[in-house]
C-alpha cells in the first residue's frame, strides 16, 4: 500500500474513563498515529484549546486535527464539549472533525450530539478497525459546514434528497415538493480561497467548503491514491486491544466492589441513595460499553439493562428494585469470574433469561403501584 504520513496528524481523545482513554489511545498509536493527546476531562480539553489559540508552547500541544470525545462524562459532558469548539470565539477551530464515542448510542444520544455539530459517531464497544473507519470517513468524505439559525457544524443531511414531501394535488396524488424553509437561493457558498468578506442581504444559511487539510497532511500518496490503514496494521491494532483484557479484569473487578458497595448502602436504607443509584448507573454505562471489546457481549447486555433500570435515581428503592440490581450484579459477576465469552451458550441462555425475569418482575411492580 501506498506510504501515507500518519505521523502528521494530530489526534485528541477526551474520556474521563482512564482505562478508555489509554484503549483509544494505544489503538490509534498502533495505526500509525504516533501524535495523540489525551484529556482526562472535557474541562481540561477546553483549558488547553483555548490557550493554544494564542499561545501553544504553554498549553502543550499544537494543532489538533480530530477530536475523539466520549459522551457522557461528569462537570462537562461530549455534547457541551463540542458545542464550546463549535461556537465559542476561544475555540481555536471551530472546523476540527469531531468524533463522538459512547456506549449509549441510543436515539437521543445520537440526536443530541449530530444537532451539537458531530462529525462522526462511534459507538461502544468498537474495534480498531470501527476506530480507523471513523478517522478515515472525515479525511476521505469532509462534508461542508452550515451555517444557519441554531446551528453550525457539519452538514447533517449526508444525502442531498427532498424533505417532508406530501400531497399537494386535489385528486391526492403525490407531489414531491421540498419544504424546507431555506430556499437554494437564499444559501451563500463560500469556499476555502473565497475573497468573499460580506454576506448578501437575502442570506439565510452559508455553506462553508473549507480545504482538505488532512489529505494534505498525509502527504502526496493520500493525492493520488486511496487512503487506507494497511490491514496487517489493524489486525495488529485488534491483537493489541486483545492484549489489554487483563487490565480490563482490573477494571471489572473495582467496578463490581463499588457497585456491591452502593447495593449494600441502598439494602441498609441509606440516606444517600441518589449517590448510589448514580454510582451503579455510571458504572453500568461503563461496562455497556465496554464488555463487547473484548468479546464480553454479556457484560454489554446486562450493562445496558442495568443502566436502564438506573437511570432514574429518583426512583423509590424497592424490594423489586435491589431485587433487580443484585440480579445484575451477580450475573456480571458470574460472567467475568467464569469467563463467560460470546454469547455463552446454555450458561448465557440461562442468566440473560434470569435478567429479562427479574427485569420483567420489576416493571410489573412499578405498574401495580398507583399513582400518588
Amino acid at each position: 500500500m501506498p506510504k501515507l504520513n500518519w505521523e502528521n496528524v494530530t489526534v485528541m481523545v477526551v474520556d474521563d474513563n482512564s482505562f478508555m482513554r489509554n484503549l483509544i489511545v494505544t489503538t490509534l498509536r498502533t495505526l500509525g498515529i504516533a501524535d495523540v493527546t489525551a484529556m482526562s476531562s472535557a474541562t481540561a480539553a477546553i483549558e488547553a484549546l483555548r490557550i493554544s489559540r494564542k499561545n501553544p508552547v504553554q498549553a502543550g500541544i499544537g494543532t489538533i486535527d480530530i477530536v475523539l470525545s466520549d459522551f457522557v462524562m461528569s462537570e462537562v459532558d461530549g455534547a457541551l464539549f463540542l458545542r464550546w469548539i463549535r461556537t465559542s470565539r476561544q475555540a481555536p477551530d471551530r472546523f476540527v472533525p469531531f468524533v463522538m464515542v459512547s456506549g449509549a448510542a441510543d436515539q437521543d444520544v445520537v440526536e443530541a450530539a449530530r444537532d451539537a455539530g458531530v462529525t462522526e459517531f462511534l459507538a461502544k464497544p468498537f474495534s480498531a478497525k470501527s476506530i480507523g473507519d471513523r478517522i478515515l470517513e472525515v479525511i476521505k468524505n469532509p462534508r461542508q459546514y452550515v451555517l444557519a439559525p441554531g446551528y453550525f457544524g457539519p452538514d447533517r443531511r449526508r444525502q442531498d434528497r427532498l424533505v417532508n414531501w406530501g400531497e399537494y394535488y386535489d385528486d391526492r396524488s403525490k407531489l414531491q415538493t421540498d419544504r424546507r424553509v431555506t430556499k437554494a437561493s437564499e444559501i451563500q457558498v463560500i469556499h476555502a480561497r473565497s475573497n468573499i468578506r460580506t454576506l448578501r442581504d437575502d442570506v439565510r444559511a452559508v455553506y462553508f467548503r473549507p480545504a482538505n487539510k488532512l489529505r494534505d497532511k498525509l502527504g502526496p500518496n493520500a493525492l493520488r491514491g486511496q487512503i487506507d490503514f494497511d490491514p496487517l496494521v489493524i489486525q495488529a491494532a485488534e491483537e493489541r486491544i486483545q492484549e489489554m483484557v487483563g487490565d480490563y479484569a482490573t477494571w471489572v473487578r473495582d467496578y463490581l466492589e463499588s457497585m456491591s458497595t452502593s447495593f449494600k448502602a441502598l439494602r441498609e436504607g441509606t440516606k444517600e441513595s441518589q449517590h448510589h443509584v448514580l454510582n451503579i448507573n455510571q458504572i453500568a454505562h461503563e461496562l455497556r460499553g465496554q464488555g463487547g471489546i473484548f468479546d464480553y457481549p454479556l457484560i454489554s447486555a446486562f450493562g445496558k439493562t442495568l443502566y436502564e433500570a438506573t437511570i432514574d435515581t429518583s426512583a423509590k428503592i424497592s424490594a423489586h428494585r435491589l431485587e433487580l440490581i443484585e440480579a445484575h450484579i451477580d450475573a456480571i459477576r458470574l460472567v467475568f469470574t467464569q469467563k463467560v465469552r460470546g454469547h455463552g451458550g446454555d450458561v448465557g441462555a440461562a442468566l440473560l433469561k434470569d435478567i429479562e425475569r427479574a427485569v420483567k418482575k420489576y416493571g410489573e411492580a412499578r405498574q401495580s403501584v398507583p399513582a400518588s
